[in-house]
């Protein structure tokens, strides 16, 4: 997880971090962001649900430091 010094946290899920958690290429995360018809509805489902993921861990521990 990359620290933003500047708003104090970690930020969200890099595409990189998506890609290898959804087992796809960073391209394909791309794909899936701006909403291209290339690509199959379950591997849009994979990438989201990991972008999901990712994003709620890394919320969930910006909180508990900040709570600390």
């Amino acid at each position: 997880m990359a620290y933003e010094p500047a708003i104090g946290i970690e930020r969200l899920g890099t595409v990189k971090e998506i890609a290898e958690a959804a087992s796809v290429g960073v391209a394909t995360v791309h794909r899936v962001l701006k909403g291209q018809p290339k690509v199959s509805s379950s591997t849009s489902r994979a990438v989201l649900d990991a972008i999901r993921k990712i994003n709620e861990r890394k919320i969930s521990l910006a909180r508990w430091s900040h709570d600390s």
